[in-house]
């Protein structure tokens, strides 16, 4: 790393620093702030649960000592005793409830006015008023008291109903002596309320009543508006119930209840602690928030609401003055920064200019240019540095003449040496390569010998070979031969498999063909069977009814003889009357034909019955008959469809054994081809291979011809060793011979 470098390094640590500093700074004065902020928050939401909690407690234990005065017992025992003197209490509540629910609203019966008018309703308009006063708006939209049997005794306005024992509030109270309804709109009342249930008890603890005080939540409402007031912060101050809708935000006017869901997405609760802090979104434009979340945790044995409060600041506005203070840090930080690398690299630059100057004069003595002196200015540590780099370019260069005058005297004796080392070299070669020129015919004499020995060898073995090789070939032929014609047997083969395989799936369609005609033969069967019963069914039917008209013929019979009997009578009684009854006569005449041809028609319609009855039997009979035979047929038919399906499957598998066998026959024609093929490739090798040991004995015997020349040079060659190699090599022929090899 250069100087310069490890100079500005050096002032730019303090910046670093500095930075550090203000980054650390920053850090602690947000999470300080952050603190402080949540902890205001949670606090201040906590504060507006707690004095909401506070108030609906108030006013649940103002009506629990109301309870207990005497005008409140005395009116609930009354009551009751009045009830329990009736037979039917209960009929009597359910009688009073539904001339109450039938009377119109603008109208008062005398039951409600009784109930409106008494002593304690008046205490009750007293009470309210009183509060009403106190606080500048109703603080109870109602107020009534039931009996032990749920009928209203006092009440300060109208209800919806004379009966409350059905209400799930009235025996929550009964049951747990305190209710608490959450948020609901009072139709009777008009408002937004708060419902207060108290069970009421007499000195001995025996339950007397239950009360209903509608609480308005106008006053919970101030309490938020008026933290929302006092905190003087920007963001939202909401009140939920238990199911997260929007009571009520701060500031806002709207009525009614809204859903506030959103508010608690994303957020883990823990339930172990009534107040926490989590960062949301607003649901109405996306920012991000700081939410303190505060849950109603009551006062002494009061439970609670369950309700929640919610105090969300944006977080933007929230940490401004720690962004603010970030950027002037950043700012001073960065301004710090500029100032110091600046002096950083002016003392640098004082600093490097002459060492940069040492160094370019250094690298210049370092390439040879040792004439080269470097300016040397003032009385610092560099100047001397460069005066003692000057003094050593001097010596350096001194020395160098000296270097080369000698050079120049080691190099004339340099030469003279080199010279005799040649002369001597020379000699020394010519004797080396005498030497390695009797070794070397030594060699190739030995090798010569053992080449031709290796030469007859060859000769008689690729002569075995050659006749060997013309027996194969004539073997190989003839089994390409018979391969050929197992070749031709098995493709024949094949094509009477192959034909096979298609009358077996001709056969096999026929056979699925009958088997589909027997199939439907059993269901044209099968329905045949199921008309004939149905027929049969009819028929049986027919012949009930025919007995049935057989008996009314029977019955109109009887009738016709009776009136026949009367008629004579009537004509017996009209003789008597003398002159009087000659037109009843009459009558009883035309009585008596027209009952004699009622009975010879209901003769007539009995014969004709009885002719229907035998045909009906006869009918009934054959329909039997008919089903026992289809019966049979179906059997029969089944039967048949049974072999039919055996033969079809006898006939599927021999189909399948054909097409295994035609399979088999064209793998074993494709294999023969193969194997012929291969047979003819083994031919043709053969052959070729009996040529290429003809040839290998040919060349054995060029091989032989020239070992024996060789070995004739070599003793020639032996014999004239005191000549020189050039006149030995190249051989004229050795080189025929390789020639002819």
């Amino acid at each position: 790393m250069r100087i310069v470098h490890q100079l500005l390094i050096a002032t730019i640590l303090p910046t670093i620093l500095i930075w550090l500093v203000g980054i650390y700074a920053t850090s602690v004065s947000e999470t300080s702030l952050r603190q402080a902020i949540e902890t205001n928050s949670v606090n201040r939401a906590q504060e507006v649960i707690d004095e909401v909690d506070w108030i609906i407690q108030t006013r649940a234990t103002t009506w629990q000592a109301y309870l207990q005065t005497d005008l409140v017992r005395e009116s609930l025992r009354t009551s009751n005793e009045e009830m329990m003197e009736v037979d039917d209490p209960a009929g009597l509540v359910q009688q009073r409830d539904r001339q109450w629910r039938s009377t119109p609203a603008d109208e008062f019966n005398p039951l409600m006015q009784q109930v409106m008018n008494n002593d304690l309703a008046r205490d009750f308009d007293i009470w309210l008023r009183q509060l009403e006063k106190t606080a500048g708006h109703a603080v109870f939209g109602e107020v009534f008291l039931t009996n032990r049997y749920g009928a209203n005794v006092a009440q300060t306005n109208r209800t919806s109903d004379y009966r409350q024992d059905d209400e799930s509030w009235w025996q929550q109270a009964v049951e747990n002596g305190l209710h608490l309804e959450d948020v609901s709109f009072d139709e009777s009342a008009g408002i937004f309320s708060v419902d207060i249930c108290l069970k009421a008890v007499d000195e001995d603890g025996e339950f007397l009543g239950v009360m209903k005080a509608v609480l308005n939540i106008q006053e919970l409402i101030e309490i938020v508006d008026k933290y929302k007031r006092n905190s003087q912060t920007d963001g939202y101050l909401l009140l939920f119930d238990r199911e997260r809708n929007v009571i009520h935000e701060a500031g806002e006017h709207s009525t009614g209840l809204r859903d506030g869901s959103a508010y608690f997405r994303d957020v883990e609760f823990d339930q172990n602690r009534n107040a926490f802090v989590a960062n949301l979104t607003d649901v109405r434009d996306g920012e991000a928030l700081l939410g303190a979340f505060a849950f109603s945790r009551g006062h002494g044995d009061f439970a609670g609401m369950g309700w929640i409060v919610l105090e969300a600041r944006n977080t933007s506005t929230v940490f401004a003055p720690i962004k603010r203070l970030r950027n002037q840090i950043v700012l001073l930080a960065l301004a710090a920064t500029l100032l110091v690398v600046l002096a950083g690299w002016l003392i640098a630059r004082s600093v490097t200019r002459p060492i940069d100057e040492l160094l370019e004069g250094a690298y210049r003595i370092g390439q040879g240019e040792l004439e080269i002196r470097i300016p040397v200015a003032g009385q610092n540590e560099v100047a001397k540095l460069g005066a003692g780099f000057n003094q050593m370019a001097a010596n350096l260069q001194s020395m160098v003449d000296d270097l080369k005058n000698k050079e120049e005297k080691l190099t004339e004796q340099n030469e003279r040496l080199e010279s005799q080392r040649l002369t001597l070299a020379s000699q020394e070669e010519m004797l080396n390569a005498q030497r390695e020129r009797d070794t070397l015919f030594e060699a190739i004499a030995d090798a010569v010998r053992r080449l031709n020995s290796t030469s007859d060898d060859i000769l008689s073995t690729t002569s075995k070979q050659a006749r060997g090789s013309h027996d194969q070939a004539a073997a190989v032929s003839q089994a390409a031969s018979t391969m050929n014609e197992i070749s031709s047997i098995a493709h024949d083969t094949a094509g009477r498999a192959n034909g096979m395989v298609d009358e077996a799936k001709h056969v096999e369609a026929t056979a699925e063909t009958g088997r589909e005609a027997m199939e439907k033969s059993i269901a044209a069967l099968e329905s045949v069977r199921r008309q004939v019963e149905e027929t049969a069914t009819h028929v049986i039917s027919l012949a009930d009814r025919a007995q049935a008209i057989g008996e009314i013929t029977a019955t109109v019979d009887d009738i016709a003889e009776q009136t026949n009997v009367l008629a004579l009578n009537a004509a017996v009684e009209a003789a008597r009357t003398g002159e009087h009854g000659k037109g009843f006569v009459v009558v009883a005449a035309e009585i008596k034909r027209l009952a004699q041809q009622s009975m010879q028609s209901t003769r007539q319609v009995r014969d004709i019955l009885s002719e229907i009855l035998d045909a009906i039997r006869k009918a009934v009979e054959s329909s039997e008959q008919e089903t026992e035979v289809v019966a049979e047929a179906s059997q029969v038919a089944q039967q048949t469809g049974n072999l039919v399906q055996a033969l079809l499957e006898t006939i599927s598998a021999s189909a399948s054994t054909a097409k295994t066998i035609a399979s088999a026959a064209t793998r074993q024609a494709t294999g023969t081809v193969q194997l012929d093929q291969t047979m003819q490739h083994m031919e043709q090798m053969t052959s070729d291979h009996a040529t290429a040991l003809q040839e290998i004995e040919q060349s054995a015997m060029n091989l032989t011809k020239l070992s024996t020349e060789l070995a004739e040079l070599t003793s020639e060659s032996a014999g004239g060793r005191s000549s020189t190699v050039g006149k030995v090599w190249p051989s004229p022929r050795l080189g025929e011979a390789a020639h002819g090899r």
